[in-house]
């Protein structure tokens, strides 16, 4: 046997198709690639900065972590509803301000200035699940107006209180908990329970059943009864209600607010979610996707940062893999198919004998009889 058929035949026996094609169908492939960019970040990142992955720095990094990922998990659920919400970062601004202007200016008691500011949040939840929902209007046009007009609001607010935030003094251990507290060694912004439950909730429930279904194909989820523009509608509410508990959290920690409070923050949180694998076509996506690239995003955010790169370099570097990643999802969804008919077969390699002599007294022999 020659060494080339040698080397194919063990290339079938060894490395058959149908196994490559199996792979690729299973569900936890879409975690695998994530997982592998976290590992190269977290390997460079450490590499050129030894204390990176200090006691310190691990902790520092995640109080931020989480404030990050509820903005992820906002803009996860919606997305795998089939939307997209652009005013996660306006909503975190206001319920920054509505908290730190509750408690500084206005005395309010620890409970309602955590309630009013996620009630906002909700309101600002509702007007974009009716918009998009119920009226049907663009979900990218309706949350930019939205982020607009928010941001609006939070200026004036910053406006008119500021100086009364910044000269206050917010006596209340519980208050400061929220953002430096924690909770057997974690911090307690890090929303291990809102991620249990949102997991549970998508992969477990009718509710998040639902959520899928119509991400997938709204159609068909109203021909089987599913209340698709209640369930848009909700994932609004949900976003908005997050994006605002992120806000307080930040409050909390640090006490203070300005007018760059939360911009870009939606650009960062969609390139956590589509870094993660969630779908931006809706119909694929969870909660331990979304952890996944807010923690990639949070480690070369705050890497960049470290090694002394600007702000803009940093939204450049942000914005460059974001492209990267809404084209290999938008590539690999529209060619997965395609790839799976051409891998998912078992060949299988068999050496032919020599063949066999077609002329003289051979059964083989040209049979001319009746020429």
């Amino acid at each position: 046997m020659a060494a080339s058929d040698r080397i194919v035949r063990w290339r079938y026996r060894l490395v058959p198709d149908h196994l490559l094609g199996e792979i690729l169908t299973k569900r936890w492939v879409d975690n695998a690639i994530p997982v592998l960019i976290l590992i190269v970040v977290a390997a460079v990142f450490g590499w050129l900065i030894p204390d990176f992955f200090s006691a310190a720095g691990i902790s520092s990094l995640m109080r931020q972590w989480g404030e990050f990922t509820l903005i992820a998990l906002a803009l996860m659920i919606v997305m795998v509803a089939g939307g997209i919400d652009l005013s996660v970062g306006s909503t975190f601004a206001l319920g920054n301000i509505v908290a730190l202007t509750l408690i500084t200016v206005a005395g309010w008691p620890v409970p309602a200035v955590i309630a009013a500011p996620l009630a906002c949040g909700a309101l600002v939840g509702l007007v974009n699940g009716v918009l998009v929902g119920y009226l049907r209007l663009r979900a990218f046009l309706t949350t930019l107006v939205t982020l607009i007009i928010v941001r609006a609001i939070v200026d004036m607010m910053l406006l008119k209180y500021s100086v009364a935030i910044a000269a206050g003094f917010v006596d209340s251990d519980l208050w400061y908990y929220f953002g430096e507290g924690d909770v057997l060694g974690v911090p307690f912004s890090v929303p291990t329970a809102l991620v249990l439950v949102a997991h549970l909730v998508l992969s477990r429930s009718r509710v998040g059943w639902h959520v899928l279904a119509v991400g997938g194909s709204r159609r068909s989820a109203h021909n089987v009864g599913i209340p698709v523009r209640r369930v848009i509608c909700m994932t609004y509410v949900v976003s908005g209600t997050l994006a605002a508990l992120s806000g307080v959290l930040f409050a909390s920690r640090l006490g203070g607010a300005g007018a760059d409070t939360g911009v870009g923050l939606e650009i960062a949180a969609l390139t956590a979610a589509v870094l993660g694998g969630n779908s931006l076509g809706g119909g694929r996506g969870s909660a331990a996707k979304a952890i996944i690239g807010a923690i990639i995003v949070m480690i070369m955010v705050n890497g960049l940062v470290r090694i002394g790169v600007t702000r803009g370099g940093s939204s450049l570097l942000l914005g460059m893999v974001l492209l990267a990643a809404v084209a290999i999802d938008v590539r690999w969804l529209k060619n997965r198919h395609k790839f799976l008919s051409k891998v998912y077969v078992s060949p299988t390699y068999s050496e032919l004998p020599e063949a066999p002599a077609t002329s003289g007294p051979s059964p083989y022999a040209l049979n001319d009889r009746l020429r």
